[in-house]
């Protein structure tokens, strides 16, 4: 198929009336046996993937920039967050088209998301050319959206599972402050040259990927991205050192973390195995490993939980650039200890390596039930191939983890856990009260200020005035029968 494309580009090429195209075929991923995903190259720095779905009269139109949060340099996260919200304008126009937009900036791309009814690819592109080419940078927006952004970061701060996660990816990525937002210093002093240069000289070099995914003609969205993008020649020196981005953090392996905070309703749990990722086999077999301990009944997650243990329990798996994490998170009570709940993780673990074939099979075929179930959710399926690009380099990789996880067989679940999910393997983060606090009722309702200390005396000051008048009432009571009673002897 590759080589008659090539010769009918070429044909093209040669004829005198002809324009020559710069875009060409990658390859083909089968979805379903309705949908198929084609994979084109538009210039050396853009890719798309196109899936034609007429099921409604819509199309989803993202784009993936292969940056992120992750990739920025220590002390200066937030200039990535902040270019996505200078470039995901557009907002009257998307809505006067019956569209929708939206974007967001993950640890290894920062994304943008449009879908229009049919008919309204040329606008679609003409959007994204926008924020590609012209973005506005000036004094005027850049003032304006810190107070959103400072906004925004003021309302995370109280966010505990978002600073847990975030100290955690810090060990991950060997960074001492990790927050994709910025710290409120660094977001105050961002200014137009610098934020442009960023624009020009980092994001714009990195490598595209535009997902095409509804009720569209592959031809015509081919020719538009080509007309808008073809002839366009990026150096992607940058880009390609991105890619090459490794687990950047061996050391904390086989190590344990425990970070302490006081006042905590609850504590935080997180264990965490290094895998391999998305494109490597044994993934798939991670992934079916996660579903099993994720059962509703009958499992690690159902057990800790039902025993009341940990208020929420999860395992997942997740992959990144040039790795995989598969992770136990829990909410724990303090009277919970982390060396128990891993304990009963390892035994867990233990037991599923003598899993039988009909126990292996459910767990299969549920997950690829909940996995093909995505590929009727087009912005689902416009993510998976954004982030199989970001981290690999290859969007068409999620099709092939279906046939990966269909090769697992029985014995290789013992393998996979004794090769990856070992203690010397594992990065275990705590947060939890300081050894010497302890929780209690007496000192949650302790007061801590002047103000709780003057609102107690005066609780204390009317119990007392209640109890002196209650008193003397009752003791003129008594002193009144008293005399009722004299006088009724004296009679």
């Amino acid at each position: 198929m590759k080589k008659i494309y090539a010769l009918i580009s070429f044909l093209v090429c040669v004829l005198p009336t002809g324009t020559c195209v710069a875009y060409d075929l990658v390859g083909t991923a089968a979805l379903s046996e309705e949908l198929v995903a084609q994979h084109y190259t538009i210039n050396p720095n853009l890719d798309a993937v196109i899936v034609v779905d007429r099921t409604t009269p819509t199309f989803e139109y993202q784009t993936f920039y292969c940056a992120g949060s992750a990739d920025e340099a220590e002390g200066q996260q937030g200039r990535l967050h902040f270019l996505e919200h200078l470039m995901s304008g557009h907002d009257q126009i998307v809505i006067e088209n019956g569209g929708y937009k939206n974007a967001a900036t993950s640890h290894h791309y920062t994304y943008f998301i449009l879908r229009f009814p049919k008919g309204k690819l040329d606008l679609a592109v003409e959007i994204d050319s926008e924020r590609y080419y012209s973005t506005v940078i000036n004094k005027e927006v850049i003032e304006k959206e810190k107070k959103i952004i400072l906004t925004e970061r003021s309302r995370s701060l109280p966010n505990l599972t978002r600073r847990f996660t975030n100290y955690f990816f810090g060990l991950i990525y060997k960074k001492k402050s990790f927050n994709a937002l910025g710290t409120e210093i660094f977001i105050k002093q961002l200014e137009p040259v610098g934020l442009k240069a960023y624009y020009e000289n980092f994001l714009r070099l990195q490598k595209r990927l535009v997902v095409v995914i509804g009720d569209v003609d592959v031809n015509q969205v081919l020719t538009k991205l080509d007309e808008t993008y073809g002839n366009e020649q990026i150096p992607g020196e940058l880009s390609d050192k991105l890619q090459a981005s490794q687990f950047s953090n061996p050391e904390i392996l086989g190590r344990k973390f425990r970070i302490t905070s006081r006042n905590l309703s609850i504590s935080k749990f997180r264990k965490s195995w290094y895998t391999p990722s998305l494109g490597h086999r044994d993934y798939a077999g991670l992934l079916i490993l996660t579903t099993i301990l994720n059962k509703t009944a009958n499992s690690l997650t159902s057990y800790i939980v039902d025993s009341e243990l940990a208020r929420v329990f999860i395992v997942g798996l997740s992959y990144y650039k040039g790795f995989g994490l598969m992770s136990c998170a829990a909410d724990l009570p303090h009277d919970t200890s982390s060396d128990a709940i891993q304990a009963i993780i390892r035994v867990e673990l233990e037991k599923i390596k003598v899993i039988s074939e009909d126990e292996l099979d459910a767990s299969r075929n549920e997950l690829l039930h909940s996995m093909y179930s995505e590929f009727y959710d087009r912005s689902s399926m416009a993510d998976s191939f954004g982030r199989a690009f970001a981290h690999a380099n290859n969007p068409l990789l999620y099709p092939k983890l279906l046939k990966n996880i269909k090769s697992i067989r029985r014995k290789d679940i013992p393998r996979i856990i004794d090769q990856y999910l070992t203690n010397d393997n594992s990065i275990t983060l705590s947060l939890t009260l300081p050894a010497k606090e302890e929780p209690s009722l007496i000192k949650k309702l302790m007061p801590r200020t002047p103000l709780h200390y003057g609102i107690m005396i005066l609780i204390f000051a009317g119990f007392l005035t209640l109890l002196i008048w209650s008193k003397k009432k009752l003791h003129r009571k008594f002193s009144r029968k008293a005399n009722e009673y004299v006088a009724e002897s004296d009679a």
